[in-house]
């Protein structure tokens, strides 16, 4: 292993990875994501019938509209970034989520300041209340439940401070525990589950790794005896006729010297291919045998990894490429001798999967946009192209920063 490829190895290894759903489990959250638009379906209907309960106790009624445009915005964007095709939710989409509608229930407060009767009918609290539920399936808990304590003290202050104007008269502290107990109800309920999902997905990793580590002695047996038992099948093969033909005429020829060398250097070039043969190979001759015996032949030109650079790809990720891998090879119209992998850069690998396929491009996203998603998912930058019957599949790592 060269220098270059064990500092890539590090370095990629290394990184911290964000303990949430999203990276940890990312087909499992793409299925949940149509809860992000439902609950701000939701979020947007109460808005509508609370502002029309208030409609007596407006003193801006564009205030008002404008309040549903901007909460309007917030589940739009919700919607959109936390979709399976632009993941994962970053930090800076959390809080634009957040402080969106929070501005939306600041501008409804403003439009009922001084008239307003009762907070526990205001539809701000709900409003944020409700995204703030989804967010922990793409932020850490701790975060989320910070952005959910600053949220719950804004509009609780805003709650505190209309207390003149309301019908029944208490401390303001009163008033403020209303506006933010639903916000920090729901935050905490969204993390609890969160929370809960996360440390079974580790928990039952774990158990996956040490089913692994008392199997590996198991496995390399396993893996010999293949080995053994290709080298006996190519002598077979090759060797054992030519030698009984040999031994039968009792005369060594030029031409059976020239003939012994190139079974020879055929059986040395198979023997080293078995031994050297890559998880990335493997996983490419496996899901292309399911198409029949012809689909296996020649490996070795189905993956050009010179650097051996599949070894930078973490535990997650090789699951999220061998499904990938899978899934293209079980496509109805491949082409399966065009199949092919190419793995370079070793810096910040990248690896290319090109196919000839005969698939609608429509077929070809449904199918293949979730795996793209699960890579960016855990830390990888995926995207496809399908142009005149041609797919290529390109997913890598960022182009590592100075340090």
């Amino acid at each position: 292993m060269n220098q270059v490829l064990s500092e890539t190895i590090v370095h990629y290894r290394s990184l911290p990875v964000e303990r949430t759903p999203q990276r940890l489990d990312p087909l499992g959250v793409q299925s949940a994501w149509l809860l992000v638009p439902l609950l701000g379906a939701v979020a947007v209907a109460y808005a509508v019938f609370s502002t029309f309960l208030h409609h007596a106790q407006f003193r801006s009624p564009a205030l008002a509209v404008w309040a549903i445009a901007v909460l309007l915005l917030a589940v739009v964007v919700a919607t959109i970034r936390t979709h399976p095709g632009l993941a994962p939710v970053g930090l800076w989409s959390h809080l634009a989520i957040i402080g969106v509608a929070v501005a939306a229930a600041c501008l409804f407060a403003a439009s009922v300041w001084g008239h307003n009767q009762r907070i526990q009918d205001d539809w701000g609290q709900i409003a944020v209340a409700l995204l703030l539920t989804a967010m922990p399936l793409y932020r850490p808990v701790g975060e989320v439940l910070t952005v959910a304590a600053v949220a719950a003290l804004v509009l609780g202050a805003l709650a505190a401070a209309q207390g003149r104007s309301l019908l029944i008269t208490n401390h303001p502290l009163v008033y403020a525990t209303v506006a933010a107990t639903p916000v920090l109800a729901l935050a905490f309920g969204g993390a609890g589950y969160a929370w809960t999902m996360t440390g079974e997905t580790l928990r039952w990793r774990e158990v996956a790794r040490a089913g692994q580590l008392r199997l590996e002695a198991e496995l390399r047996q396993v893996a010999a005896r293949m080995v053994a038992q290709e080298r006996a099948t190519a002598l077979n093969a090759e060797a054992v006729p030519f030698l009984t033909a040999l031994a039968a005429r009792g005369v060594i020829t030029e031409e059976d010297r020239q003939l012994a060398r190139s079974i020879a250097e055929r059986l040395r070039a198979s023997a080293v291919e078995a031994v050297d043969r890559s998880w990335l190979a493997e996983t490419v001759a496996l899901a292309l045998s399911r198409r029949g015996a012809g689909a296996e032949a020649d490996r070795r030109s189905r993956v050009h990894d010179p650097d051996r650079l599949e070894q930078v790809l973490s535990e997650e990720q090789r699951a999220v490429v061998g499904a990938l891998i899978g899934t293209v090879a079980d496509l109805p119209g491949l082409d399966a001798d065009s199949l092919a992998v190419t793995v370079e850069q070793p810096g910040a690998p990248v690896f290319l999967l090109t196919a000839q396929v005969a698939e609608p491009r429509r077929l070809l996203r449904s199918a293949l946009v979730p795996y793209l998603s699960a890579l960016q998912s855990v830390s990888m930058v995926a995207s496809m192209r399908v142009r005149a019957g041609g797919l290529t599949v390109r997913f890598a790592y960022p182009e590592r920063r100075a340090p």
